[in-house]
């Protein structure tokens, strides 16, 4: 009988969680199917994708993608080298010295072989001769450099030899070597997930909130299981899975996160109720999805814009000491360290501290709201 008496409030608690599940549920799909058939929400949360493919298009060049650099230096007029020219996907880049080679190497940021003056005569000899090859694939070029790796041993097996009659030494540099042009695709990608966050899923989410006000959703609410706080988690978790829909699709398309790339997601991560939180007070406080729309972006480009251009250029005072008072700042060079930097770590990044007090205050505030008037999420306060 005690057993019986115990476990019946456990199987009503239960049973709570569900029926709580369930409402929250129906409150996420309903603003998922939303989301994805509304064209203002399906613009608003594509944007940030279409710049960053814009810059993709326009300054990295992609039509010519597949052109591998290679820096050669021959001494002695190889067969190897017409082979090369032959093949379509190679761009040659001939030197006429070790020195120069190397500069190619380095500051061209290609790769490079380098091919001694007897090299086909040692060869046809039946010789082992050395052939020195530096591997220095751009970003994007790995497929590549591996493609002409095979090229340049099958080229070198056509003289009949059962094995390679060469002794390549193949040298891979730093594959991650943080350039001006690296650094630069890091920051317009800062830029584009910073905008994920800020200037669309904030919006989006506030959005949803407001129109809910539009709807007289609080009158509904009076004959429906949902309250509040199921509208206000549901919408939260709608939106949460759009932001990380977009997220993906860019890290997808950028071919993944350089440098310290967990700390990179972890600073995401810590994002993410930094803008439930923006969302949840914008969309408690407006009363309509234009005004929503209107005062939350203002908002955003003025939080945003000054840490971009903190993080670009040197600013003179006193601007530069009023930029440190914005608080994305502290997102922006988190991430900006963590992107160029392998070496980047928690312990030493004052800015991923500061990141996270700031997220505490944004998430408790919107929270407190939440406790304070619960019904100005769903109808005018």
């Amino acid at each position: 009988m005690t057993t019986g008496i115990e476990t019946f409030p456990k199987q009503v608690k239960r049973s709570r969680l569900a029926h709580h599940g369930r409402v929250v549920w129906a409150i996420v799909r309903k603003d998922l199917a939303e989301i994805t058939t509304n064209t203002q929400f399906i613009v608003m949360s594509l944007l940030p994708v279409f710049i960053f493919l814009l810059y993709r298009l326009m300054v990295s060049g992609i039509d010519n993608s597949s052109i591998l650099d290679i820096a050669v230096y021959d001494s002695g007029n190889s067969a190897l080298v017409s082979a090369m020219v032959e093949n379509e996907l190679l761009e040659l880049h001939i030197v006429t010295s070790e020195t120069a080679l190397q500069n190619q190497i380095e500051e061209g940021e290609m790769s490079g072989i380098q091919i001694p003056a007897s090299f086909d005569a040692e060869v046809a000899a039946g010789n082992r001769p050395a052939l020195q090859i530096w591997l220095n694939p751009a970003d994007g070029m790995r497929s590549e450099t591996a493609e002409w790796q095979r090229f340049i041993e099958t080229e070198i097996m056509k003289l009949g030899q059962q094995t390679l009659p060469a002794q390549i030494e193949w040298t891979e540099l730093e594959a991650n070597r943080f350039t001006d042009e690296t650094t630069l695709n890091s920051y317009l990608l800062i830029v584009v997930l910073t905008m994920v966050f800020f200037m669309t899923g904030a919006n989006l989410i506030a959005m949803l909130i407001a129109e809910e006000k539009e709807k007289k959703m609080g009158v509904v609410l009076i004959n429906s299981p949902a309250n509040p706080y199921h509208v206000a988690l549901g919408k939260s978790i709608a939106g949460t899975l759009s932001i990380t829909a977009v997220l993906g699709l860019i890290i997808l398309l950028n071919g993944g996160l350089t440098g310290n790339w967990p700390l990179a997601l972890l600073y995401l991560a810590l994002t993410l109720p930094v803008t439930l939180g923006i969302a949840i007070l914008t969309g408690s406080v407006v009363q309509t999805s234009k005004q929503c729309n209107s005062w939350l972006s203002i908002g955003m480009i003025l939080m945003l814009v000054p840490a971009w251009f903190s993080e670009l250029l040197t600013l003179p005072e006193p601007f530069a000491t009023f930029f440190d008072f914005i608080p994305t700042q502290f997102l922006v060079r988190g991430l900006s360290d963590a992107l160029n930097n392998r070496d980047a770590t928690i312990a030493h990044s004052p800015n991923f501290a500061a990141w996270l007090g700031v997220m505490a205050v944004v998430f408790g505030l919107a929270m407190w709201r939440l406790y304070q008037n619960p019904k100005s999420i769903i109808a005018h306060s």
